[in-house]
């Protein structure tokens, strides 16, 4: 039947990637010709356990990090003609794992950082190295910013690197920054709609990783609501066919409902 309005479908293949193409670039398209969405549901999987559980209104931000630490190369056996960059990385990465950037608040959970590569390339067990390196990720909730986050992170490595009287190098890359979507009348008859199909009323939440709902709030409201992501880039990644079949039932009522 005829309706009043239009809906769109996007599927892009980037969005764990850089985010070059995909959503990013719709985005912009959708500036130029300007063209006005009113409401985006993301079909992100925004389920821990069961359908019905989680509906997403926001993420924290995502940085990740390449730390380089330059010392001095020399024998095990004189350690005072050599500089240690492995000494350095290790009270640094120390450091920034036990910093507390925040508690978190009402819409949040505490900013997080982990750990992810850690390397020195040395094949010698009687060398110091020249050179030590190590990545990690960080996310942060919307008391921070990607700015003030590489502030903070940048003070410690050039105290600790200072105090060891070594160089250093950091490489950052930004995925997105905390947002949090106000939720407004679709927000809540989408809320309803998932309760009167999964008998479960839905959390707001910001949980988890991030999705392209980051780029679609700079001109839209929106939200995240999906399939259930307990396997989500496992081995054997696999979705129940009840969820499947519910889920279509409920953005089929969605489109109904906002379209009366």
């Amino acid at each position: 039947r005829g309706f009043n309005g239009s809906i769109s479908l996007l599927i892009t293949g980037d969005e764990e990637g850089d985010a070059i193409n995909g959503t990013k670039k719709v985005v912009d398209y959708l500036k130029k010709k300007k063209e006005k969405i009113n409401f985006c549901l993301v079909g992100e999987p925004s389920n821990p356990n069961k359908l019905g559980e989680m509906i997403k209104i926001g993420r924290r931000g995502s940085l990740t990090g390449k730390l380089t630490i330059f010392g001095m190369q020399g024998h095990v056996a004189y350690p005072q003609r050599a500089n240690n960059p492995s000494t350095t990385i290790v009270k640094i990465l120390n450091e920034i794992k036990e910093f507390k950037f925040d508690k978190g608040n009402k819409n949040f959970q505490p900013t997080n950082l982990e750990v992810t590569k850690i390397n020195i390339d040395n094949r010698a067990d009687n060398i110091i190295p020249a050179k030590a390196e190590a990545n990690f990720n960080i996310r942060f909730n919307n008391k921070h910013s990607s700015v003030s986050i590489k502030r903070k992170l940048n003070n410690i490595f050039k105290k600790i690197s200072g105090k060891n009287k070594s160089k250093y190098k950091i490489e950052y890359r930004v995925s997105g920054e905390a947002f949090l979507t106000k939720p407004n009348q679709t927000t809540f008859m989408i809320q309803k709609i998932i309760k009167k199909i999964t008998k479960i009323k839905p959390k707001l939440s910001t949980t988890g990783g991030t999705s392209d709902l980051r780029f679609i709030r700079k001109i839209s409201p929106g939200l995240e609501f999906g399939l259930v992501g307990k396997t989500m880039h496992k081995v054997d990644e696999a979705v129940s066919l009840k969820d499947l079949k519910n889920l279509t039932k409920i953005y089929q009522n969605i489109l109904q409902s906002y379209f009366k």
